[in-house]
């Protein structure tokens, strides 16, 4: 008869956890070749698991002081309706550039047809205008050289650059 001991709950816990950051890494990396091979199906999965389930979950800290996502408030074209969208905005000086990972979108043609838009980023609520989409060659002399690495990872070509045009606190 052959005896096995248990394992310790240490080692149990030990194996969870390697198989969760395996399962984390793989998940990445099929991000990461979703977005650079531009693989449409992947991207428009990864869009609508995005609106409906991380989007909602970013939205209670996105905007607030410590979070590193922003909110873009801003009306429908057609219907008039009011929405926030969860973005990573990146101020430099009087403007902010927000990637653009997916192309335009249903936000990005909403800010582009109202002019502008309200953008909750660090605790503060700034107007903008002026929306212009601009290629990666624009945005990379101001985009942080940190985020400047993820962008081009996930080849990201275009930003949305928004003029700010006042601040609330």
């Amino acid at each position: 008869m052959i005896r096995t001991t248990p394992r310790s709950a240490g080692a149990r816990f030990l194996r969870a956890l390697c198989a969760v950051v395996f399962v984390l890494v793989a998940l990445l990396a099929t991000l990461v070749v979703v977005f650079r091979k531009q693989w449409r199906p992947g991207i428009d999965a990864i869009r609508r698991f995005n609106r409906s389930v991380l989007n909602p979950a970013m939205l209670k800290l996105a905007g607030s002081a410590h979070w590193y996502a922003s909110v873009i408030h801003h009306q429908g074209r057609v219907s008039g309706r009011s929405y926030a969208t969860p973005v990573v905005a990146e101020q430099a000086g009087g403007r902010f550039y927000i990637p653009l990972p997916y192309g335009r979108t249903d936000w990005c043609a909403n800010v582009t047809a109202a002019g502008g838009c309200t953008i909750e980023s660090k605790g503060r609520l700034y107007h903008t205008a002026a929306p212009k989409i601009v290629p990666l060659a624009d945005a990379k002399r101001v985009v942080s050289p940190r985020s400047l690495r993820s962008f081009r990872l996930y080849k990201v070509g275009a930003f949305l650059q928004l003029d700010i045009t006042g601040e609330e606190q």
